[in-house]
């Protein structure tokens, strides 16, 4: 695992943090429209952590509770075989979805996949389901921050660690986008640089996540309600990412602004604002 030479610790704490708190503050907009997140928080939104689902403010959700339990698998065995690394995620997984504390409206698909991956750690979904679903996106980040520098052994890792639980090519590339955007991030890279690659990354694996990935650009300029508007309600990894990548562009310096634009959305409010805070944190 790549040693933290030219980033400081603050640096992987601020991503991890970031990703924590912007879970935490979309939790209590996922599912809401915009309309009612205004109508519940006021005119501006929701701007602080609230409580949510019986949950005190701050709380966070299977978003964080999964990057966790990747990052307990990378710390375990990251230098491990390919092969028992996979295993030891999956193990992480499964113990995640058995858990007491896995309250917050998991995903239907990892919970499905976690139940098969209980029944036979070698169960992968490639061929098993075409889940394209933002779960493989939300929890990714660990992974770019492990291996940073190493961008081939991240896509070849965020791909594996994503096919445990989907088996579409948007989540998967959703899983290694996540991964590369926080890596680059460490690096200062810029947005628009963060895109031109990104793209040149994605495209061989999904003209359908690149796609979506090429409408950014076009909504910089809008406001939110306008952007989200196009580019999705980000239930779907491609659309996760878009707007991430959005929320993160129009406020690249300023943590606080961008997942707070994260978080008022129609949608999947809580992986948006995780996905953006592990970039700008």
């Amino acid at each position: 695992i790549t040693q933290m030479s030219n980033r400081s610790r603050a640096h992987y704490e601020g991503a991890m943090l970031g990703l924590a708190i912007g879970d935490a503050l979309g939790f209590p907009a996922e599912f809401l429209s915009i309309q009612e997140i205004r109508s519940r928080y006021g005119p501006k939104g929701i701007t602080d952590l609230q409580p949510s689902a019986g949950h005190p403010a701050g709380t966070y959700t299977d978003d964080t509770q999964m990057t966790l339990a990747l990052a307990r698998a990378i710390i375990a065995r990251g230098n491990a075989s390919e092969g028992e690394f996979l295993d030891e995620v999956a193990r992480e997984f499964v113990a995640w979805s058995q858990s007491p504390d896995n309250d917050r409206a998991p995903g239907m698909t990892c919970m499905a996949a976690c139940r098969a991956l209980a029944a036979d750690p070698s169960w992968r979904a490639p061929g098993r389901n075409d889940s394209k679903g933002c779960g493989t996106a939300m929890r990714s980040a660990p992974i770019g921050l492990a291996w940073h520098g190493d961008e081939a052994t991240i896509i070849r890792l965020a791909a594996k660690t994503s096919e445990l639980t989907h088996g579409h090519p948007c989540a998967t590339a959703g899983s290694l986008a996540t991964a590369l955007l926080t890596s680059w991030a460490l690096d200062g890279i810029k947005p628009r640089a963060m895109f031109d690659r990104l793209m040149s990354v994605t495209t061989p694996i999904s003209g359908e996540f690149a796609a979506k990935l090429r409408q950014v650009p076009d909504v910089l300029d809008d406001e939110p309600e306008s952007a989200y508007a196009v580019l999705g309600e980000a239930w779907v990894a491609e659309e996760a990412i878009a707007c991430a990548l959005y929320a993160f562009w129009r406020t690249p310096t300023d943590y606080r602004q961008t997942v707070i634009t994260a978080a008022n959305m129609d949608g999947d409010a809580d992986s948006v604002a995780c996905i953006a805070g592990a970039i700008s944190g």
